[in-house]
């Protein structure tokens, strides 16, 4: 019978220790899909300030074009259209500043995500990836607290678990 016992005892041990292993595993696989995120992330930030750029070019653009119109209006004498391209070159200029806001901001915003992807990657590189492994590694310094908290973890949900069906048989009457 204690050989049955031990034997029981090593094969828990061993599953402890395999389950451990597989979290932090999954823990990897989160980090590496984490990474995914990050640089698609990155991407999508890099066409969107190609795009605000472009757009940002293309109004500063129309703004000197207005601009023109407007000097050439006014040297012929018409009013009405040196007013009208005022306006415009108003307008256009009133957008290149919005857009040279927001292009400000995703270069921020790219900048404070680049520092996050080379962190995560450096982490992966270091072996620090899973945020729990430092707790591994304790761990694994001192198996046998291990198997101890593996026991008592057991027995707290065990406890726990015994309570929900005893809430659960009080409140099925």
């Amino acid at each position: 019978m204690f050989e049955d016992f031990r034997a029981a005892w090593r094969e828990a041990v061993a599953n402890f220790w395999r389950e451990l292993r597989a979290e932090e595993d999954a823990d990897a696989r989160a980090a590496y899909r984490e990474m995914g995120r990050a640089r698609t992330q990155l991407e999508r930030l890099d066409a969107e300030l190609a795009d605000t750029r472009r757009r940002l070019a293309t109004e500063r653009e129309q703004a000197a074009v207005c601009d023109r119109r407007q000097r050439m209006a006014r040297q012929i004498g018409d009013v009405e259209t040196a007013r009208v391209a005022g306006e415009y070159a108003a307008r256009h200029r009133e957008r290149a500043a919005v857009l040279e806001r927001k292009a400000d901001a995703l270069e921020a915003e790219r900048a404070l995500c680049r520092r996050d992807l080379d962190e995560m990657e450096r982490a992966v590189q270091d072996g620090r990836v899973a945020p729990g492994r430092s707790v591994l590694e304790d761990l694994e310094r001192d198996p046998a607290e291990a198997e101890f908290r593996n026991l008592e973890d057991a027995t707290r949900e065990r406890a726990a678990a015994e309570r929900l069906e005893e809430l659960k048989r009080r409140m099925g009457r």
